[in-house]
């Protein structure tokens, strides 16, 4: 009679843990899908790729690449940028089943130049003395809107930084592709235009007979060095890391595969977090 009792308790201890177990299973599986919904309507702030900053491959795993192509930035009018003045802005990427993005706009001291105003389908918080414009629905989406409030003084040269993310929209967070893009936006009336680019360090060209891409490039600081060469639809061609490099010029020379069809592409040189772009011919 003893022994009946025994394995009772034991069947009643083993289905009690059996039962906690699944629930903090169903509860984890919970959670975790609370997190991608949440990350779906609001990204987390600090994921454009600023100086500082990380950007979304720190919750996707997929590889980063240029936006230039694939991302457009555009300012209503492209007027000059005036001290207080409110500009309507868009950003737009083309097709994909579940796009996303997040911008911040800086000054040349790395600090928040500027407002945000939310507009159709975006959100704007803060965080870290930075102010974020975000995607608030990502599900087909192709085109957000929003506002900047230029700063009250006149800060130079500002710089907008942003991060787009084109997800499989798979359920989970791999296989994405993450874009990451800039666009520098002088204060200087006399230009006339309201993007104006920075000198670029980067040079670069094919030589189709040897099947080489020549590259120059000039750091003013030691960083990180990732040389990408996509297509203009994003896909990536080659990538080389060239890990942490010491200020100085640089000439580098990439062998192309011999099937690399005739057309544009982009020679992306990312320099910690931030690109610069040359757009080569191929020929042969």
């Amino acid at each position: 009679m003893k022994k009946i009792y025994l394995f009772a308790a034991m069947g009643l201890t083993i289905a009690f843990y059996s039962f906690l177990s699944k629930t903090n299973s169903i509860q984890k599986y919970h959670v975790d899908g609370f997190e991608l919904v949440q990350s779906s309507a609001n990204p987390p702030a600090g994921r454009t790729g600023a100086p500082g900053e990380s950007n979304c491959t720190s919750c996707h795993s997929g590889s980063t690449m240029s936006a230039e192509g694939l991302a457009f930035l555009n300012f209503e009018g492209e007027p000059n940028y005036i001290p207080g003045q409110t500009y309507n802005a868009t950003i737009t990427t083309p097709e994909g089943p579940k796009n996303g993005f997040e911008l911040t706009i800086l000054n040349e001291d790395d600090e928040k130049a500027g407002e945000f105003i939310a507009g159709e389908n975006t959100s704007v918080t803060a965080f870290g003395g930075r102010e974020y414009v975000r995607h608030s629905a990502s599900l087909g989406m192709e085109t957000w809107s929003f506002q900047w409030v230029a700063p009250e003084i006149d800060m130079g040269t500002v710089t907008a930084y942003f991060a787009i993310n084109k997800a499989n929209n798979n359920g989970a967070s791999s296989g994405d592709e993450i874009f990451l893009g800039s666009k520098d936006i002088s204060a200087d009336a006399e230009a006339s235009v309201f993007e104006r680019d920075k000198p670029s360090p980067l040079s670069a060209y094919i030589n189709e007979e040897a099947n080489i891409v020549h590259v120059n490039y000039v750091l003013s600081s030691a960083d990180k060095i990732v040389l990408n060469i996509q297509d203009m639809t994003g896909r990536l061609i080659l990538q080389k890391d060239y890990g942490k490099e010491l200020e100085g010029s640089y000439n580098k020379e990439v062998s192309l595969s011999h099937d690399l069809v005739n057309g544009t592409y982009i020679i992306a040189l990312f320099v910690g977090n931030r690109v610069y772009n040359k757009k080569v011919v191929y020929r042969k």
